[in-house]
């Protein structure tokens, strides 16, 4: 009997000794689940502000170029009439003169299609004439890193008016690093949106969300 009571002493030892390791490793895994939460917690946000948002619902978009006349040299394009401003451009010309192509620095913003004017074109020069083929809705937005975290660039959405989820690598494509670091300033220009009107933009990465009326 001495040994059958020795035995059960022995059984009920160790099954306190198993119930006290499960009730340490519990403790242990809630300490270390409480340290992460404290460290997350640590952790600062991203902080960002929006410096300029505007939209064009009129933007020049696409040129043609209805006569690449003769006698040309580089240079600029401007615009009148059209009920609207802003519209600059650049053009380049072949050995004969004649306009080959052409680029958009400012798409400006006009109720109808305004007429494009070469700038000062050399003594000579004639019949050299573009026209406007479109004109679509532009957003034209830029934000500032204003925190301490660096925030990569694939982590960073942007929308209108809580829609069109857009990744910022994919509307400004030149950016200079994979980072944005503080103090940086990224600016973009949102073309592909139709005609379509919208009220405000935002941009958001990491937690932290600004938005800011588009004008």
């Amino acid at each position: 009997m001495g040994a059958s009571v020795g035995i059960g002493g022995l059984i009920v030892g160790t099954s306190m000794m198993v119930v006290f390791a499960l009730a340490v490793n519990v403790i242990d895994i809630r300490v270390d689940s409480s340290l992460d939460t404290l460290d997350s917690a640590s952790e600062p946000l991203p902080t960002f502000t929006i410096d300029v948002a505007d939209i064009s619902l009129g933007a020049v978009t696409s040129l043609q170029i209805d006569d690449a006349g003769t006698g040309y040299t580089d240079g600029t394009l401007s615009a009148i009439g059209g009920s609207g401003s802003g519209f600059s451009g650049t053009y380049t010309v072949n050995s004969s003169g004649s306009i080959t192509s052409w680029s958009i620095t400012d798409h400006g913003d006009y109720s109808s299609d305004p007429i494009i004017v070469i700038d000062n074109p050399p003594p000579g020069a004639t019949n050299g004439s573009l026209s406007v083929i479109q004109r679509t809705t532009v957003v034209d937005a830029s934000f500032t890193n204003t925190g301490s975290v660096i925030v990569p660039v694939e982590e960073v959405w942007v929308f209108l008016d809580g829609q069109e989820p857009t990744k910022l690598a994919a509307l400004a494509p030149s950016l200079p690093s994979d980072n944005i670091y503080s103090g940086d300033t990224v600016s973009i220009e949102w073309r592909g949106l139709s005609n379509a009107v919208f009220e405000k933009i935002s941009f958001s990465a990491n937690g932290c969300s600004v938005t800011r009326a588009l004008v």
